[in-house]
């Protein structure tokens, strides 16, 4: 009996120690030739980083717009292992949290098990640069081989990335697929505001919803239907175009913002005839109890109306509408006057997910 005891607690010793010393490995430094393993990035030309635009852009676009692509909103790293411990550290460039979303869904990871579709919990810790999360994996119960989804942060820059696993455990990364992904131009709401954690974000919930990769090419308060965007849009082979912008266009004259519309749909036909989905305004939490934040959603609903009626009437194939009444948003969908809690980037995704079956 003595012996069983001792053996047990040796062995706990190792596990233990498998725990605290893990092996890591890095997604841009352990890749396989003309591979990416970031998943959802449409550009991969630089070395490899978590950017959504790549390095050039930044001579074209605004510089508030590049500087809010460097944030990793709907980026991936997948990978397969047989670790009963999995750790993820990195750094990030910008302030962990905002007034109105958590450091978890600002600065934070998440982990999903591809096979069952799990969610794992881990403990974190964040510094005043740097992010760890740690995870214990004990179901089931014998070890296998499974595949994960680590989900990056919405609202931060990430830097020097690696995964952890146990020192006897098998890891492989998961290259990013060749499949055309679906991309989405939009705002703040699109980048992942407010959602509780990354895999929250309305496009991530898409994600898991249709298993189609989603490129997010949502830019907080700078979603705006610019020609040089559209234009790094139109590089993308891509499998459906989504412009969510008129949250950041209501203050735009209906004549302007109608013409706005019709112009970046055009500039997008120029080049392809990929199916393309107009979403509208979703509206806001006080809209029926404040008249300015009515009318501010409704002009913006109102141009965007009207340019996809005309582009119809002129003959544009391959156009879709998602309508305010179609999203559908609760009185309980708001963080504050117009981002979505969790329950609200649930129902964004739920009203693109219907709409796409039409487009596609």
């Amino acid at each position: 009996m003595k012996k069983i005891t001792l053996s047990a607690v040796g062995f706990m010793l190792v596990l233990s120690a498998m725990a605290q010393n893990p092996v890591w490995h890095n997604p841009i430094i352990e890749v396989a030739p003309g591979t990416t393993n970031v998943h959802n990035q449409a550009w991969n030309e630089d070395g490899g980083n978590y950017r959504r635009l790549p390095q050039r852009a930044e001579q074209t676009v605004r510089p508030k717009l590049w500087d809010l692509s460097t944030n990793s909103a709907g980026l991936q790293i997948q990978f397969t292992t047989d670790s009963r411990n999995i750790s993820v550290r990195y750094g990030v460039t910008g302030p962990m949290a905002m007034p109105h979303m958590p450091a978890t869904g600002v600065s934070g990871v998440d982990l999903y098990r591809n096979n069952d579709g799990a969610f794992c919990y881990g403990t974190y810790s964040f510094g005043d640069s740097t992010v760890q999360y740690n995870y214990t994996i004990n179901r089931p119960a014998e070890r296998a081989n499974k595949q994960y989804t680590l989900y990056l942060p919405l609202f931060n820059e990430v830097k020097n990335l690696e995964i952890g696993v146990d020192t006897d455990a098998s890891f492989s990364f998961v290259p990013k697929s060749n499949e055309k992904p679906i991309v989405v131009y939009g705002t703040s709401i699109t980048h992942g505001a407010c959602a509780s954690r990354p895999a929250m974000a309305w496009t991530n919930i898409l994600q898991r919803t249709i298993n189609a990769p989603i490129v997010n090419l949502g830019f907080s308060g700078n979603g705006k239907l610019e020609p040089e965007l559209l234009d790094l849009i139109n590089e993308i082979d891509s499998r459906v175009i989504i412009l969510d912008c008129m949250a950041n266009l209501f203050q735009v004259p209906q004549n302007e913002l109608t013409q706005l519309v019709e112009d970046a749909v055009m500039k997008i036909r120029s080049k392809s005839d990929v199916p393309i989905l107009l979403v509208e305004h979703a509206g806001y939490s006080n809209m029926f109890s404040n008249q300015e934040k009515h009318d501010a959603f409704t002009n913006a609903n109102t141009s965007q109306r009207a340019a996809y009626k005309k582009l119809q009437k002129n003959g544009v194939k391959n156009l879709h509408y998602l309508t305010t009444e179609q999203i559908a948003m609760p009185a309980d969908a708001w963080v504050d006057y117009v981002h979505p809690t969790d329950l609200g980037q649930q129902h964004h995704a739920k009203a693109v997910a219907k709409a796409l079956k039409k487009c596609l």
